[in-house]
């Protein structure tokens, strides 16, 4: 016995959509009402899916005063795209507003007419990617400082030389007029002790004495000039202090910005000396990573935080000291102790080599940047993924993708065996077309192309040949054009079904009910025939119980009639079988006809008809009237408690507009959208007969009048029905 295939709804679709990584939500009306939004947009808005059907600015009031809104209100209005890279939003994170970069695009998605019928917006969050950038910047100001100051250096050793070269000099000078001053006295001595010899050489000591006081004199101005000279190589080196004392204090200075950069970073830095890792440096990011306080500076990176003992980070940072080359690593995993308890993440971080004039490592700086949301973000969606895998492969699922461009064809092996192709060669895109019936190829190739064109969903059922023996087969096949990584649309993919045994069941499910139907008209005329007899005896004898039960009955047959014609016309709606027969006729006048036929067999309701001027349209006269007297029954139906009934007829905008206005007890906004679908009734009207075949009838018989129904209503005030017709 074979059983119907289960289809995936629209739900599941939006469930399976839900799961992709990009953000994306779709909005309508220029104030963006959020008609959906996959979980990852709402992880970036930090909202839940209360949001769903909100404006943009309910769901984010921290927007107002910010550019997207207005954005929003051009896209929708002009009809165009708007995308923006590493562009800040203020939200509301965790209940305080944070500064978010992204790249982002709001694009209009417009209809056949060329109208926006909603906006696509896709967001990525590139905080990360933008806050490494300005951590890099910041890094390369640091470059620069650490090159000033290695000039400075320089420029301060080269003073120090020409200090110690002046010093030397001044030694030079200071032992010269020392060996003077020892001969002076040595002469000065020799001097006395002439004088000492007697008068009798006074005038030759006289003589002496002038010659020894001309030396006095040339040794005097000798002395004054090496005073002279000692004085400007005080001053010299009294401006050789100055300048030194100038670089310690610009060295300095220059060490206190570098920490200063390092505490006001946005990314997390630390700085480590010695071998022995001693935090000499760390901000306020890294200690939040690290779940520390800053009483850890000046302690050894193993005493700070002992979890790190046995993990790779510690012997990383001590085998730059030694190697002197730079590290990187990418969503490394470890343990942190936070709150506590040993806490698992991911990591990005640099680990780099600080040397010193003469090459020598001094210091090693880290900066590391938590990437544990992304990862775990990740990672589930690599789980979903294979979870997606296992149901369609499961639920025998034949998957496809097509580009755009090329027409190339990608698809599993599940598809080929659907298709029942068997050759060695990948089948081609173009093979597979051949293989849809004449029917439908035209078809599909139009929905390819809509598909591709208005960036939206493709979902169509048809048949086609299979590869290997022939057979006709029945496939429902769903997709939907998305973004490749360089950001165009490209990629075309999504899955077929084999609904061949539904299609069947369907086909023989409609045959039974055209048969049966056929079957139960004959007795129920005839029925119909001998109750009116009897009715027509039982007045002429005065019998008026018996009348009134044989009217009864006649009116329970005539609703069983109209409901096995019900089920005719779907029988023959769905083989195709119903045929139009189109004519011109006023339509007020076929509006007023029914209503007179309903007034007789219901006198208990007052329906309310106002006249207007002949409008004539072109269409199937009975079948417009049965959808007249369809909405007219369930006005009835449904307002049993509320006698008025509202009927008008009028023209707008070029069309015939119908509507019938009942005060009953209304329709819960989740019924209206699948009112009109076959065999659906609203679940809480159990006490009311019918089969929910009506509405379904009247909808299709308008659409093929290329019309249009729909029904407005409010819970326990009523409902009201409007179908339009094209005019004559």
């Amino acid at each position: 016995m074979s059983h119907p295939m289960s289809f995936l709804s629209n739900e599941q679709l939006l469930a399976v959509f839900n799961l992709t990584k990009t953000a994306t939500a779709i909005h309508v009306t220029e104030d963006a009402i959020i008609q959906t939004a996959n979980d990852a947009m709402l992880r970036v808005w930090d909202k839940d899916r209360s949001v769903i059907g909100k404006s943009l600015a309910d769901a984010l009031p921290e927007l107002k005063g910010q550019p997207f809104i207005e954005m929003f209100k051009r896209v929708w209005n002009e009809g165009l795209t708007i995308a923006g890279q590493d562009t800040p939003a203020d939200l509301n994170i965790d209940g305080q507003i944070t500064t978010v970069y992204f790249d982002f695009e709001y694009r209009a998605i417009k209809d056949e007419d060329g109208k926006t019928i909603c906006i696509l917006h896709t967001a990525t969050d590139v905080t990360d990617r933008f806050m490494g950038k300005e951590a890099l910047i910041r890094m390369r100001e640091k470059e620069e400082a650490l090159e000033r100051e290695q000039a400075l250096n320089e420029e301060l050793a080269a003073s120090n030389e020409e200090l110690a070269a002046i010093n030397e000099e001044y030694l030079q000078i200071q032992e010269s007029l020392s060996q003077l001053n020892e001969e002076l006295e040595k002469r000065i001595e020799i001097r006395t002790q002439d004088l000492a010899d007697g008068l009798k050489r006074e005038l030759a000591l006289n003589e002496s004495q002038l010659r020894l006081n001309d030396e006095l004199s040339a040794i005097n101005e000798e002395m004054t000039a090496s005073n002279e000279e000692l004085l400007s190589t005080n001053e010299e080196l009294a401006a050789v202090q100055d300048r030194l004392n100038r670089k310690i204090y610009l060295l300095a200075e220059s060490e206190s910005r570098f920490r200063s950069l390092v505490e006001q970073s946005p990314v997390a830095i630390a700085l480590f000396h010695s071998s022995d890792l001693i935090i000499d440096i760390v901000n306020d990011q890294m200690l939040q990573i690290w779940s520390k306080t800053a009483d850890i500076e000046g302690k050894p990176l193993a005493v700070a935080m002992p979890e790190l003992i046995g993990q790779p980070f510690i012997p990383i940072l001590k085998d730059i000291f030694t190697t002197g080359e730079t590290f990187f690593a990418y969503e490394s995993k470890g343990t942190i102790l936070r709150n506590g308890e040993p806490t698992d993440g991911y990591f990005n971080f640099i680990c780099q080599p600080v040397k010193d004039d003469e090459g020598e490592i001094v210091s090693v700086l880290q900066v590391v940047t938590e990437v544990t949301t992304q990862v775990q973000a990740r990672l589930e969606v690599q789980k979903a993924e294979e979870m997606i895998r296992f149901a369609v492969d499961a639920a025998k699922l034949g998957a496809w993708h097509i580009n755009t461009e090329t027409n190339a064809l990608i698809y599993n092996p599940t598809l080929a065996n659907i298709f029942g192709y068997e050759g060695e060669e990948s089948m081609t895109y173009e093979q597979a077309i051949a293989q849809v019936t004449e029917d439908y190829r035209d078809v599909i190739n139009d929905e390819i192309q809509k598909a591709i064109s208005g960036r939206g969903d493709y979902d169509i059922t048809y048949s086609q040949r299979r590869f290997n023996d022939g057979e006709l087969i029945w496939l429902r096949s769903l997709g939907k054009v998305t973004k490749d990584e360089s950001g165009g649309f490209s990629t075309f993919s999504g899955f077929v079904m084999d609904v061949t045994e539904s299609k069947k069941d369907e086909e023989r499910k409609n045959d039974f009910i055209g048969m049966v139907s056929h079957e139960l008209k004959t007795p129920l005329t005839s029925l119909n025939g001998y109750l009116q007899l009897l009715q027509s005896k039982a007045r002429k004898s005065n019998d008026t119980f018996t009348s009134g039960a044989l009217e009864i009955a006649g009116k329970q047959v005539k609703k069983m009639t109209s409901m096995i014609n019900g089920f005719l016309n779907i029988s023959r709606l769905e083989s195709g079988k119903i045929i139009l027969n189109k004519s011109t006729f006023r339509l007020d006048e076929l509006l007023r006809s029914t209503l007179d036929e309903v007034v007789v067999m219901d006198s208990e309701h007052s329906i309310n008809f106002t006249r207007v001027d002949a409008i004539e349209i072109f269409a199937d006269y009975d079948k417009i009237s049965n959808v007249i007297s369809n909405l007219l029954s369930n006005a009835i139906k449904y307002a049993p408690n509320h006698k008025d009934i509202e009927v008008t007829c009028q023209i707008v905008d070029h069309d015939a507009r119908i509507s019938v206005r009942d005060e009953g007890m209304g329709i819960n906004p989740e019924d209206t959208e699948k009112l009109f679908e076959r065999y659906y009734r609203v679940e809480n009207n159990h006490t009311i007969s019918g089969f929910g075949i009506g509405l379904y009838l009247s909808a299709e018989i308008i659409e093929r009048h290329n019309g249009k129904i729909w029904v407005e209503s409010e819970l326990g005030k009523g409902s009201t029905f409007y179908f339009n017709l094209p005019l004559a």
